[in-house]
Formats: C-alpha cells, structure tokens, sequence
C-alpha cells in the first residue's frame, strides 16, 4: 500500500493539471464576460439610437400630418375661394347684361328723342 507521501506525489500533477485547467477556464470566462459586457453596452447604444430614431420618425410622422391637414384646409379654402369668384364673375355678367340693356334702352330714348327733335325743328 503506497504511502500518505507516495500518493500524494501521484495527486499533486493532477492538482496542477487541475488548477491550470481551472486558470484555463477562468480566462476564457473573463474573456466571454467582456465581451458580453462589450456586447451588452452595444446593445444599449443601439437601443438607444433606436429610441432617438424612433422619435425622430414620429415628429416627422406629426410634422406630415399637420402638413396634410394644411394641405387639406389649403384645398378646400381655395376651392371655396374659386366658388366665390365664380359667383362674383356671374353678378357681375348679370350686371353688366342689365346695363348693356338700359344702355339700348338709353340709346333707344335717345335716338327717338333725336328724331322727334328733328321733326319738330324742321
């Protein structure tokens, strides 16, 4: 039977093959953890940049919403701005029509007058 000192001895490489493995081990677990970390803050970033872009499409998003609704109220107080002119160009050929007609009437009188007055002085 081998002895306390003699197994000892057969243990011990093992031990240091053992804790190398585990130094081994350890590294490689510090090496993941860092990148871990480094992918983690990435992500935070990204997300943050996310968020920013986010809102920014969304103030955009309101900005061409307003615009459209501008747009819209543009068209239909345009629209009312022709009906109106439409209805001002047709008072005024009605106007005009009834003052071309006291016009000939006027120049009817007058020519009738003229002629009667041409008859009497004669």
């Amino acid at each position: 039977m081998p002895t306390a000192d003699q197994r000892l001895d057969q243990l011990e490489p093992l031990f240091g093959e053992m804790l190398a493995k585990i130094d081994e081990t350890s590294a490689k677990v510090e090496r993941v953890s860092a990148q871990t970390r480094r992918l983690s803050n990435a992500l935070v970033q990204l997300i943050e940049v996310q968020t920013v872009q986010s809102d920014n499409i969304q103030f955009l998003l309101n900005k061409t919403e307003r615009l459209e609704e501008g747009q819209l109220l543009l068209g239909q107080e345009m629209q009312e701005l022709r009906q109106g002119q439409q209805e001002l160009r047709q008072a005024m050929d009605e106007r005009l029509d009834k003052q071309e007609v006291e016009m000939r009437s006027v120049q009817q009188q007058l020519g009738d007058l003229n002629t009667f007055l041409r008859e009497k002085l004669k």
